[in-house]
């Protein structure tokens, strides 16, 4: 899974790598390149024999769930075969970090260190199994929300593991009312469709992260969040004023399907929309 946030570096991408059929040998040598990647662990297993250009790469303790360890692929990491092992892999350019650290108005950073490989991360550890989870129904998942994590990582893992300078030059910009009109015309234009942010933060003259910033401080919710009310308010309207099944509905309104339809429905309000257009119906 890839989120497109950033307009000049790499993709983000969010991969599940499994290996229950053990055998001898290890992976293949990747070319090297300036990027970065997370592997957590979701089961425990032995030692992974993690191996660069340069030999061995000493881990803390055996693999577990709650593990991170981070790999620079300027070293072509492999790993042993010969056991299971059932992880998610998080990818990160080093020029997705630049363009990150530039937009946040940040000192730009040689890259990511961690002190000891293998060592508990248990905010990485979290979103890994959110991203597991998101994995398993990626079509049932917007592109605004895969924007949204890997924005969260990007912040997670320059904080904790870059070489930057601490000092952070904050930004409390909030949308002008015209650019608002512009991000609520373009969301009505796009109900049915999958915005990104990198689509929304081009409305305004935004980079994405100054985006997520200025829209959070101005509506106090993320783009995903918003935009999931303004479906739910098209929805209530139609379920006010027409006789259209909760189908027909849900797909005007751009759910995946009457099943996710309800379940936002039901959390945002309170009851499912079929209580609620019992005691709403436009007499």
């Amino acid at each position: 899974m890839r989120a497109e946030v950033f307009s000049q570096g790499q993709p983000i991408s969010f991969t599940r790598l499994t290996n229950m059929r053990p055998q001898p040998g290890r992976s293949l040598t990747p070319q090297p390149e300036e990027a970065f990647v997370f592997q957590m662990p979701l089961i425990s297993s032995p030692d992974p024999g993690i191996r660069g250009s340069s030999g061995n790469l000493d881990a803390s303790t055996s693999c577990r769930p709650g593990a991170c360890y981070l790999l620079d692929l300027r070293s072509a990491p492999t790993r042993r075969l010969d056991m299971p092992f059932d992880t998610m892999r998080l990818f990160l350019a080093q020029s997705a970090i630049e363009e990150f650290t530039d937009q946040k108005g940040r000192r730009r950073i040689g890259g990511l260190v961690q002190a000891t490989l293998g060592a508990s991360d248990p905010v990485l550890f979290r979103l890994a199994h959110t991203l597991q989870a998101v994995l398993q129904q990626p079509d049932l998942t917007s592109s605004l929300f895969v924007d949204y994590i890997a924005l969260a990582f990007c912040e997670h893992v320059i904080t904790r593991y870059g070489k930057a300078d601490p000092s952070i030059r904050t930004r409390r910009a909030s949308l002008a009312p015209w650019q608002m009109r512009r991000i609520e015309d373009f969301f009505a234009a796009h109900l049915h469709g999958n915005p990104s942010i990198i689509d929304l933060a081009r409305q305004c003259g935004f980079s994405t992260s100054h985006f997520s910033e200025a829209f959070k401080q101005t509506t106090g919710s993320t783009p995903h969040q918003w935009l999931l009310k303004r479906r739910i308010e098209r929805a209530k309207s139609q379920l006010r004023e027409s006789d259209a099944s909760l189908a027909t509905i849900a797909s005007d309104c751009g759910f995946f399907d009457q099943s996710h339809f309800s379940r936002v429905f039901s959390r945002l309000e309170g009851c499912g929309p079929k209580e609620w257009r019992l005691h709403n119906r436009s007499r």
